[in-house]
Formats: structure tokens, C-alpha cells, sequence
């Protein structure tokens, strides 16, 4: 093999990702998720997500990586529930342009993806499969020496878990428990079963590494990531049926659309499905004394919502409670709520207006927006405002940043680790990877990319 072709060899440090061993990417080609440390091990040549000079998401190859070296390292937390542990002079973009960890602040708004594209080699399963395995993750119980269960009070539910099963040639027996209002179905093999002879729900599941877990184990198995997209459009609408809840709040007049799990890997697996469909989340972890953690996957925001309930749906009595939430946001007002642009992009909007020798009157009048004095100039515009604002200022820039691939993220903590190892993987070429669904860049890449160059340009001559 190669030099060009190994990726085992150490490569010359361009384009370089350094981050801990553990710091997880999102394969392009096959949509999984794997941490660093299992990405130097992988055979061949893998494809990852990265973004282009506009800051919309391509994949990229990766060259190879270089030996592990003592760095700082920092770990970041940021509002939409991710964590990232990086080295300090690790590069985050902002609007403004590549910024170090090291020079983050609480408050600093940062660039992360806001979907994730279909990998380049899908591989759908039988709908059957799809269905009975997000049951079976949400609501299903398949630990070692006990039959396999699913319990349900949704009839529907229990409807959708017989018909999968069959695919099988299983036929589920039915067990009805008034007192606990839940119905169970057991799911016994077909066949007397004997030495080397296995349960074939048992034995698919052990393939897909979800057989013998407990609720908190569970995951989202890489077969899942590789999926087409209307696929996982289907397993989240059933995953949703189980441990999902979508409501309309009457007390604040907003919908509630969330997922709960003591996994906060599974957690996690669900975010990057729903970046899949173009749904952005956000990740929230409650306490109880006695009890162990509990992660909450929310779908804030309106048009996020009615994303989601949309294209993606919910299957049985949820799906009832959807169709409320989507018909009573029909005809409201969408506020933008976090998926805003950084107040700083108004200093570019005022050196267009300068050049046009606009008023704050002229450009209220000109955009349709009402004239609030300079307290106009200090909210974040969303994108669709910022949308309208290119057009009437002809500006490619303001037109990339309201429909490019970044959603502008929150730092709300960020604190020292130490010095400890750190990998470092690259692309081949001055690009950025993405690291936990956040593009960084090394600070070895004097050319890299810049949706940040140019907006960082125009920026900083309107400052």
C-alpha cells in the first residue's frame, strides 16, 4: 500500500484535528459514528463530514492521522446539551471568523451543524426490521435467560409490533396486566429451540449489539445511521411512540415535543437521526436522589416542531397529540427563538447602508421592518429575516449565512482539563472536521477554509 493510500502513516500536519481519543465524528460514507481512537483503526480510507468555503456540509477524505502528542485540552458545554473536549489553540468558528477554545467565553456563539446529509452508501433494512427495532429499543426488554417482552398501553403500538414480528415468523402472546394498565407481548421463537438454535428476534439483535442491555445501555446501532433517510424518517416516528411525548401546552401556548431515556448514548444517537431529517435539538439532564439520570432529548422552536411532526410524524395515540400541536401553531407568529444569527452580522447590514447612503428610516421602509431606534440593532436576526434582508441588499454574504449549514450554537461552561493525549486526524487538504456535530480546525491551517475568511473580511472593515 501507499503512503498516499495508508492511513496509518503519519502525514504532514495539514488540515490536522486535534481532540481526545474519545471525541466522536460522523462517518460520511456510512453515517456511524466512531470515536477518534476507533478511526485510526479503521481499514481504508474513510470519509468524513466536513463543510465547504460557504459552510455547507461535504465529505471529505481522511489522509491519515499523526502520532498522539500532550496538548492542553479543554472541555466545552455548550446550549444545545453537546460536550467537547478539545486542545486549547483548537480553532471554533465565529462569526467573525476561526477562534481558538482557549479564547471562548461564556456567552460565545459558535458554529455547529444543523444536519447531517445521507451517508454516500446507504444500506436500508426490511420496514419490518426498522419498526420492530425502535420498539424494541424504546419500549422492548430482550436481557439474557428471560423471554424477549414489549409492553405497551398504546394498541397501536402493540398493532405495529406483532405485524414486524411476523417478519420473523414470530407470533407474539399477548399478556394483559388491568391492574398495571400495560399490555405485554411476549415474543417466543417459532421452533423448539435446541443447542445452536437461537430465537431469531434474539439473534438479529445480538447482530445489531442491542441483545442483553438494560435501558440505560441502550444505543442507536450503526445499522441505523446507514439507513436512507426516508428509513429514518420511520424509525424515529416509531422510536417517538414509545418513550417520545408530543403535547400542546396550554398554560404558555407552545408545543412539547420530547424524548426521554437514561441513555444518554442513545440520546445522543437520536440527535444526529434527527439532524438527518434537518432537526435541530437540544439535550437536558434532570437529577433525582435514588434514581439514575434521566436525559431529555427537546425539539424547541415552531417551524422545528412542525418539522418534525410533519415529515417525520409519530406513530398511534402520540401521533393524535401531534396533529393538535401542528394545527394549533398553523397561522401563529414564528419567532426564531436560538436559531438566530450573532448580533455582529448588523455591523456588515450598516456598512451596506452606508454605501447606499441609507437612514435607519431608509432601511426600515426599504426592508419592511418597524424603526425601534438603536434597539434595533441589538437583537439577533433569524434567518429568515436575514433571508429577506439579502435580497433587498443584494449581499451573497447575508445570503449564505441565513441558509448555509451552521446553526449558531451557545457557550455555556468551559473549563480546563489539563494537559492529557490528544489525536490528531486529517483531511487531505486545509479543511475543517466536524468533532461531536461542531467544525473545528486546526491552528496549523493558515489557508483553511473561510466562510469565516469572507465573512470575517467584511466584518471586520465594518467595524
Amino acid at each position: 500500500m501507499s503512503a498516499d493510500n495508508d492511513p496509518q502513516t503519519a502525514l504532514s500536519a495539514q488540515g490536522v484535528v486535534p481532540a481526545t481519543s474519545h471525541s466522536r465524528v460522523v462517518r460520511a460514507d456510512n453515517g456511524s459514528e466512531i470515536s477518534l481512537s476507533e478511526l485510526m483503526e479503521t481499514r481504508g480510507i474513510p470519509l468524513l463530514w466536513s463543510i465547504d468555503d460557504r459552510n455547507r456540509l461535504v465529505h471529505r477524505k481522511a489522509t491519515g492521522h499523526v502520532e498522539k502528542k500532550s496538548r492542553e485540552m479543554l472541555r466545552l458545554e455548550l446550549a444545545s446539551g453537546r460536550r467537547l473536549e478539545l486542545a486549547s489553540d483548537q480553532q471554533l468558528l465565529k462569526l467573525e471568523g476561526w477562534a481558538p477554545v482557549a479564547e471562548l467565553v461564556k456567552g460565545s456563539r459558535i458554529g455547529v451543524l444543523r444536519r447531517l446529509g445521507t451517508p454516500v452508501d446507504p444500506q436500508p433494512m426490511d420496514d419490518s426490521e426498522v419498526i420492530l427495532l425502535a420498539h424494541m429499543i424504546g419500549d422492548g426488554s430482550c436481557v439474557r435467560r428471560q423471554p424477549i417482552r414489549y409492553a405497551s398501553v398504546d394498541e397501536a403500538n402493540l398493532a405495529a409490533v406483532t405485524a414486524a414480528a411476523a417478519h420473523f415468523g414470530v407470533t407474539p402472546i399477548r399478556d394483559d396486566y388491568p391492574a398495571a394498565r400495560v399490555t405485554t407481548l411476549r415474543l417466543p421463537a417459532p421452533y423448539r429451540l435446541a443447542r445452536g438454535k437461537r430465537n431469531p428476534i434474539a439473534e438479529w439483535l445480538d447482530r445489531l449489539g442491542q441483545f442483553g442491555l438494560r435501558s440505560y445501555d441502550k444505543y442507536i446501532p450503526d445499522a441505523v445511521f446507514a439507513l436512507p433517510s426516508e428509513q429514518v424518517s420511520l424509525f424515529l416516528r416509531h422510536l417517538w411512540a414509545t418513550d417520545g411525548s408530543v403535547r400542546w401546552d396550554t398554560k404558555t401556548a407552545q408545543g412539547r415535543v420530547y424524548y426521554a431515556s437514561t441513555s444518554r448514548q442513545l440520546i445522543d444517537g437520536v440527535v444526529n437521526l434527527l439532524l438527518r431529517v434537518g432537526v435541530q435539538a437540544r439535550v437536558t439532564r434532570t437529577r433525582k436522589a435514588g434514581y439514575r439520570d434521566c436525559w431529555f432529548l427537546s425539539i424547541d422552536r415552531a417551524a422545528n416542531q412542525v418539522k418534525f411532526l410533519n415529515e417525520v410524524g409519530v406513530h398511534g395515540a402520540r401521533g393524535v397529540a401531534a396533529k393538535e400541536v401542528v394545527a394549533q401553531l398553523a397561522g401563529r407568529a414564528r419567532r426564531p427563538g436560538t436559531d438566530t444569527i450573532p448580533v455582529e452580522v448588523w455591523d456588515h447590514v450598516k456598512t451596506l447602508m452606508a454605501e447606499r447612503n441609507w437612514s435607519d428610516k431608509d432601511f426600515a421602509l426599504a426592508t419592511n421592518t418597524r424603526l425601534d431606534g438603536p434597539r434595533m440593532w441589538t437583537h439577533c436576526p433569524g434567518r429568515t429575516r436575514l433571508h429577506r434582508l439579502s435580497n433587498v441588499l443584494a449581499s451573497p454574504l447575508l445570503h449564505d449565512l441565513a441558509t448555509n449549514d451552521i446553526y449558531w450554537d451557545k457557550v455555556v461552561s468551559i473549563a480546563r482539563i489539563g494537559r492529557c493525549d490528544a489525536l490528531s486526524w486529517m483531511f487531505g487538504g486545509d479543511h475543517p472536521v466536524v468533532v461531536g456535530g461542531v467544525p473545528v480546525r486546526d491552528p496549523g491551517n493558515q489557508t483553511a477554509q473561510a466562510p469565516a475568511a469572507a465573512a470575517a473580511r467584511a466584518l471586520q472593515s465594518s467595524a
